[in-house]
């Protein structure tokens, strides 16, 4: 059974490698793996609430810009506070007020899924359907709105879909090409990509008046206009319940 040295030793080690996660995109399996490790710890020595306490503070991200989609650094924001309360909660076990390696029962981590939207342009639509997705409770992932690091586009986009649990293609009437609108390009060019990452847990949402073509075949998908995503919305609905996202 550790001591009390030993616990606030390593509560210090998870504080020190927290400062790696800063550079690093939000929803890394690096970020993933050190908040089940740092949950864990905390409800098989500290206690629950300390736990409780830590969670909250990491998923209590508030854009700074109060726009529609938080960004990396109002993440590493709500890191900086999880990093706050676990030194609290270090100086409380050096001066004894936590007992080692109480006996609780772990509950595990509850982290919201991840869904990757492809798109083209950013329409006023394209907000609203990030945030029907937070009111479900899952995170929209758009690789623009993403640190690129360096990267190009397409390494941008793997880059972003790693670790969602699905994706969406957010298809809005753009390019005309023959006298036809099609969907705009960036929509387009990662549709065989999303096929191979996520199979059959793809959705289309096509803009009325465009023309996706037999790349949807098979898949589920749905129209919209501009000024009316209801359906498109039930289709989100239906499809991430079939697949148990929600």
């Amino acid at each position: 059974m550790p001591s009390r040295e030993e616990i606030a030793q390593k509560l210090q080690e998870f504080i020190d490698a927290a400062g790696r996660l800063r550079g690093l995109d939000h929803g890394s399996a690096d970020w993933a793996l050190w908040e089940d490790e740092v949950h864990g710890y905390l409800q098989s020595r500290v206690d629950q609430q300390a736990a409780t306490d830590f969670q909250n503070k990491l998923h209590n991200v508030t854009p700074v810009f109060l726009g529609p989609i938080a960004f990396h650094s109002d993440y590493v924001r709500a890191l900086d506070s999880a990093v706050v309360h676990l030194e609290v909660v270090k100086a409380r076990v050096e001066r004894g007020k936590y007992d080692p390696a109480p006996k609780i029962q772990l509950i595990p981590v509850n982290r919201p899924a991840s869904i990757f939207i492809a798109h083209s342009g950013e329409p006023a639509a394209l907000f609203r359907l990030t945030r029907f997705l937070e009111a479900l409770g899952v995170k929209p992932v758009v690789a623009e709105w993403l640190p690129f690091k360096g990267r190009q586009v397409p390494e941008q986009a793997r880059s972003a879909m790693d670790g969602c649990a699905a994706a969406i293609v957010f298809a809005t009437a753009a390019d005309a090409v023959g006298g036809r609108k099609q969907p705009g390009r960036g929509a387009l060019i990662e549709t065989g990509i999303l096929q191979e990452r996520f199979g059959s847990k793809v959705i289309y949402l096509v803009e009325e008046g465009a023309e996706l073509g037999p790349m949807a075949d098979g898949f589920a998908n749905e129209s919209f206009r501009q000024d009316c995503l209801e359906k498109a919305f039930h289709r989100i609905v239906v499809e991430l319940k079939a697949h148990k996202i929600i």
